[in-house]
């Protein structure tokens, strides 16, 4: 479902065919048999336990963005992805509204890490060695960019943004 008025018609038709419909971007996403299910919350759990100071470090510095961090299980290859409460606005009601010229509530989402990303290791490494490292805030930050990006978001410093992208390169070559 690609079209604007997609949003619209999912909020009234909460199946089709006997299956019921469930935006992915949109509160907890359960696809998995119970087996799968139980194998993926373990390895939350795991993740947890292993990146727990980084993602408390995260939620710390992104407190006044987003309403949670937590662990995803919608993500494979993706670093990470902004999502709606359950009955939150998603980004693409929010433009809608907005290209509509209504008043759109104040909402912060909820930013999901996928815990099976490289990234996640390279975060995690930084924090054990160096707490204070001003590098690990601004990844912080780039992480929300990144998150904003996918969803289709503006970005609210692109200056900031293409800079420290730049400089990361810089690093790599």
């Amino acid at each position: 479902m690609t079209d604007p008025v997609d949003e619209w018609v999912v909020q009234s038709l909460t199946e089709y065919d006997g299956k019921k419909l469930h935006a992915v971007d949109r509160g907890d996403l359960e696809l998995d048999s119970e087996e799968e299910k139980k194998e993926k919350e373990a390895k939350q759990e795991e993740a947890k336990k292993q990146y727990q100071g980084v993602l408390d470090y995260i939620k710390e510095q992104l407190k006044d963005k987003v309403k949670e961090v937590r662990f995803s299980n919608r993500l494979t290859d993706s670093a990470c992805c902004l999502v709606a409460d359950q009955h939150g606005l998603n980004a693409n009601m929010e433009k809608i509204l907005k290209a509509m010229n209504q008043d759109v509530p104040e909402s912060k989402r909820v930013l999901e890490l996928n815990p099976d990303h490289p990234l996640m290791q390279v975060l995690n490494g930084l924090y054990e060695k160096d707490k204070e490292n001003p590098k690990l805030a601004d990844y912080c930050g780039l992480l929300y960019d990144q998150a904003l990006l996918t969803e289709g978001s503006p970005i609210p410093d692109p200056l900031r943004f293409t800079r420290l992208i730049a400089e990361l390169m810089v690093k790599a070559a």
